[in-house]
């Protein structure tokens, strides 16, 4: 036997070997969950439970190694895309079934006949390691299979929620100047029964906080938020919902943030990075260090976005009403719908500063009804708009005739916020047209200032100015376009 032969027979049996070893592990399903209409899963030849929700439908497993995934729907198809489309994977099709082949965990958007109101979810998580033991210390232990009605979790100083695969929880978490606490496991954080707007999660004052795993489902209201809250690291979170306010997570007046892994499909804001201050009143409160209620260092990495009716997928503001945002970076992520709207904007509607901000290696894929929006402005969603116009007031005027036109007026004359030193690098547009964006001041004393664009490509072709771009530009100064 050649030596290439003999190459080429040992590496397709190490191939052989290695998917023989592919283990797909499915969660226990929770009796009273409604399957889903749409579609059946297969994953290494084992069913998949797969889970109903108004507007998508959402399957999760655990694996290691190699798996086939088959996908049948329940209706006649023609063509099927997989996203993030950065990943490679590709479907075969033949009459109503998919399959495709994953190797490595991953969090995957199926879209059939470009059909967004019944998308299905998959996502595929690696085995477990070091999982909290039901019965110790400090550990709120919720079993797989079922579904627990919680009402309120209060977690103190190094308490752990632990979610198992399968487990549905029906609540929400809460934490007050706590430190060490976890929010860990693959099972459901479910919010979707709840009538009233709230924050799934809501940890204040909190340092030394971990997310990892769990799936937030149908929050109605913000879903994830660390409020003057450091040391925050979330990973390998999946936040879908459809529901109004339903941000998927707004950093708050906290520092030392890390999002890595993540995906999330909201009707509102994926992410919306804020900073309230105090109550999202007063910048500085007498006794306080005015500095302490900024958002500094976060960084979100490696993590896909849809975002449907309403909000931005990436953003910054509207709150801006701490003295500063500052040092936020968006790398490496996948833009993969924003239906309408702007897929990445900064909204300065307040008083403070937002500087040092970065978008790079960000991948837009379809449905980009405008690329970006940086905009310092005034409305009914600033903290200095009086009360009888102000969004929070369920009485309130609507902001339109003369006097309304008079509020703007006056606040075109003093002082607002600023946005500055913001770069746009690695940015590539994919989708079959080129979305319009705007960078806009709000007077010529409140500017946009120092905004890089670097290789931000539409089809691969580099734009070079702001009228290949689309831009529209007021009320700033340095907006550049560098080589």
């Amino acid at each position: 036997m050649s030596r290439l032969l003999y190459l080429l027979l040992t590496t397709a049996l190490m191939g052989m070997a290695f998917r023989a070893l592919a283990e797909v592990s499915p969660y226990p399903q929770a009796k009273g969950i409604e399957a889903s209409p749409d579609y059946r899963v297969r994953a290494g030849g084992k069913d998949i439970f797969v889970h109903k929700t108004p507007a998508f439908s959402m399957t999760t497993f655990a694996f290691i190694g190699d798996a086939e995934v088959v996908v049948e729907v329940q209706r006649p198809i023609k063509a099927a895309v997989i996203r993030p489309l950065s990943l490679g994977i590709t479907a075969s099709v033949k009459a109503d079934t998919l399959r495709f082949r994953i190797s490595r965990p991953c969090c995957l958007a199926i879209e059939v006949d470009d059909d967004l109101r019944r998308p299905l979810f998959l996502f595929a998580n690696a085995p477990e390691v070091n999982t909290p033991q039901r019965g110790t210390a400090g550990v709120h232990y919720f079993e797989g299979g079922k579904i627990h009605e919680v009402g309120r979790i209060e977690l103190k100083s190094d308490e752990t929620v632990y979610l198992a695969g399968g487990a549905v929880v029906r609540g929400v978490i809460r934490a007050n100047h706590a430190t060490g606490i976890r929010i860990l496991g693959p099972g459901i954080l479910d919010g979707s029964t709840r009538d009233k707007q709230r924050q799934s999660v809501m940890l204040t004052g909190c340092r030394d906080l971990e997310i990892n795993g769990p799936i937030v489902l149908g929050s109605y209201g913000w879903s994830i938020v660390p409020r003057l809250s450091e040391n925050i690291r979330i990973s390998n979170v999946k936040v879908v919902s459809w529901r109004d306010n339903d941000d998927g997570f707004d950093p708050d007046s906290s520092r030392h943030v890390t999002v890595e892994n993540c995906f999330f499909r909201t009707k509102d804001d994926c992410m919306a990075v804020k900073a309230h201050g105090h109550f999202g009143k007063d910048a500085a409160p007498s006794g306080k260090n005015p500095d302490s209620f900024n958002t500094e260092d976060v960084r979100v990495t490696k993590s896909t976005f849809w975002s449907s009716e309403w909000g931005h997928a990436l953003t910054v503001g509207f709150a801006v009403s701490a003295p500063a945002i500052r040092n936020v970076v968006f790398e490496d992520c996948d833009i993969i719908k924003k239906e309408k709207g702007p897929a990445m904007s900064i909204d300065n509607h307040d008083l403070g500063l937002v500087e040092n901000l970065r978008f790079e290696n960000i991948r837009i894929e379809d449905g980009c009804d405008k690329l970006l929006a940086l905009k310092v402005a005034f409305s009914e969603y600033s903290a200095d708009c009086p009360p009888e116009y102000f969004r929070n007031n369920a009485g309130r005027k609507a902001p339109n005739g003369e006097p309304w036109e008079n509020i703007l007026r006056e606040k075109r004359a003093s002082k607002r916020g600023t946005i500055r030193n913001v770069l746009f690098k690695d940015i590539g547009v994919i989708g079959d047209r080129m979305p319009d964006s705007d960078i806009r001041g709000f007077s010529p004393m409140n500017e946009v200032s120092d905004i890089v664009f670097q290789n931000v490509t539409f089809q691969g072709q580099v734009l070079k100015s702001a009228s290949e771009a689309i831009l529209r530009i007021r009320n700033a100064t340095n907006v550049r376009f560098a080589e």
